[in-house]
This record gives C-alpha cells, structure tokens and sequence, in this order.
C-alpha cells in the first residue's frame, strides 16, 4: 500500500473514533507494525511494512492501536482492550498472523537441514532451528551469513559456540548418542545416552541413572 494511501486511511480511522489532539507518525520499524504513544498522543505506523501490507493488513494495524488509545495503556491487551477492539472493527488479536509479510533482516540463518531465518541484526546468542526442535537443539544451530556473505560473530557468540560444541568446535552430540563421561570421580567412565540437552549440559541416562554433565565432561564411546 502507498504511504499517502495509508496516511489518509489512518487518519480518517482516528478521525472516526474520536482521536482529537493525537497525531500520526511514520518511522522505520521492521519487527512491529504499529504503536500506540499515549503520553505524545501518536500513534506511530513502520513505513517499511506498510508498502508491503494490503488495505485489510493496515486498517487491523490502525484499528489495534486505535484500541490502546481509547482504553489507556493501563489495559495492555487484556479484556477490556479486546472487547473494545472488536467494537471498532479490528479482530482483537495480540499477535501478527503468521501469513502476514514481514521485512526480512540482512543476517540470514540456515539450519543444517536448510531451514532459513533472517535478523535485523547481528545474532548475539547461539540459536537453533525451532522447525527442528521445539527446544535448543545443538545439531540445528543456525549458521548466519550477512547480506549473502560470511561474516564475523563477536566474541561473546563465538565464546558461547565453542561451549555448545563441548569446548572443541565443529564437535557436538545429539539425543540418542552413546557417550562416555569423563573424569576420575564417582561417575568417571560410565558410558550412557544423551537423551536430553541444553545450552550448556546434556541429560545422560546411565546405569546409575539419569545423570546431568556438562559439555566437556563426554566423549564419544570408541
């Protein structure tokens, strides 16, 4: 939709359901699609999205923070912003649908099973495929590259791969592998089976039980 078109769209909403005093203002938002400035009287529209969205996408967006207006930021999304919502026309949901277009960053992702995400900005945390599985999963982490060429991660990530690949890169287990814990204590050399893992630690099922061990405290069962 034109800029002009949505202008004149969003005001005349406003003007409809007795927004007196607030204004309306553009910016460059890229992960929402509008917001309400009850202390300016603003409601402000993303410039990037609205040249993408259609006529119903941008009526929802004006309509939803139209709501916030008329009941106050005290409400958030809850009851009372929900029916009021409906009042006027809009669905009253919180959340973006999932058909709705979205800008893509210039950091895209790709899974090893070639999922693809994209950022805004430089990923600062490790990140795995939620297509794979719904919880971290360190043989889906994303590998990022920045308008389609490879660049540099800062330290800290780079620090926080090293450990989520056990503390030797490009090693990491999955759920299901056989490994042996490390280590000359009570648990040193019992050989089990990951069958959960995290950020910084694997679940390992043993013969003496379900035991938890830090990345670099296994190794692969010769």
């Amino acid at each position: 939709m034109e800029l002009g078109e949505a202008r004149e769209l969003a005001v005349g909403l406003m003007a409809r359901h007795g927004l007196k005093g607030w204004q309306l203002t553009f910016d460059n938002a890229k992960t929402r699609a509008g917001v309400c400035r009850p202390g300016t009287k603003e409601i402000g529209l993303s410039r990037p999205l609205m040249h993408i969205y259609t006529v119903e996408q941008v009526t929802e967006t004006v309509l939803h923070e139209i709501a916030h207006a008329l009941v106050g930021a005290k409400h958030g999304h809850d009851a009372v912003w929900r029916a009021t919502a409906q009042r006027i026309g809009c669905s009253g949901t919180r959340c973006v649908p999932e058909g709705v277009p979205r800008v893509e960053g210039s950091w895209v992702g790709f899974c090893p099973a070639g999922h693809r995400t994209t950022a805004h900005r430089r990923p600062t945390r490790v990140r795995s495929c939620s297509r794979c599985s719904r919880a971290f999963d360190r043989s889906a982490v994303f590998a990022w590259t920045y308008r389609g060429q490879a660049a540099p991660m800062q330290a800290a990530y780079a620090a926080e791969m090293v450990r989520v690949q056990g503390g030797r890169p490009g090693v990491a287990f999955k759920i299901g592998d056989r490994v042996r814990l490390k280590g000359g204590g009570k648990y040193g050399g019992l050989v089990g089976t990951i069958v959960k893992q995290g950020r910084s630690r694997y679940h390992v099922q043993t013969r003496a039980g379900l035991l938890n061990a830090t990345f670099a405290m296994v190794e692969p069962v010769a």
